[in-house]
């Protein structure tokens, strides 16, 4: 009886998910050209979105340097890298570099994009969204630039990731010998 429940427990270990909850991470690079249609100026910024584990938040932060003037607005957009979109979260802005977090209280619905925060969601880990920020001398848009994923290292197969996995099948290995052991010692006996 105390091998099977011993063989069951191991069973169970190697069966339950062990793959952890993990951020998301994003990041855009910000540039006049990428505005639609691109505006002349020399500023650059950098902006990252990480959505949180749980995906009710989403982290921002945005950079920027050689602005024609002060920052009036900034926004995440819905649209591919050639669109002109519109906009799904306002940004609280300032100085650079300004950042806050995001949640669904925050989330604006956008005809023919999304309607609900799970499909913001989806629609920036597809991809189809941007970060903008826009100038008193470009109310359209200054710097622009589309929200990619960043390689997801939680989920990458680091010693760290596969030790859960390591421990399990040392354990399952472990027990076989034992019985094995066990069988061939009943045997000499």
């Amino acid at each position: 009886m105390k091998r099977a429940s011993l063989l069951l427990a191991t069973i169970a270990l190697l069966a339950a998910p062990l793959v952890a909850l993990a951020a998301e991470p994003f990041s855009a690079t910000l540039t006049t050209g990428a505005e639609v249609p691109p505006v002349s100026g020399t500023g650059t910024g950098l902006a990252t979105a990480t959505i949180s584990d749980d995906a009710t938040e989403i982290a921002y932060e945005v950079s920027y340097e050689g602005l024609t003037g002060a920052v009036q607005a900034a926004h995440i957009h819905f649209g591919a890298a050639d669109v002109a979109g519109g906009v799904i979260f306002p940004l609280a802005h300032g100085a650079s570099p300004f950042s806050g977090t995001l949640t669904e209280a925050d989330f604006t619905p956008l005809e023919g994009g999304p309607q609900t925060f799970a499909e913001a969601l989806a629609a920036i880990r597809e991809g189809n969204t941007y970060i903008n920020v826009h100038t008193q001398a470009n109310p359209g848009g200054e710097i622009r630039g589309q929200l990619d994923a960043l390689p997801d290292t939680a989920t990458s197969d680091t010693p760290a990731a596969s030790l859960p996995w390591t421990i399990a099948l040392a354990a399952l290995g472990l027990i076989f010998l034992l019985g094995v052991m066990r069988r061939f010692a009943a045997r000499i006996a």
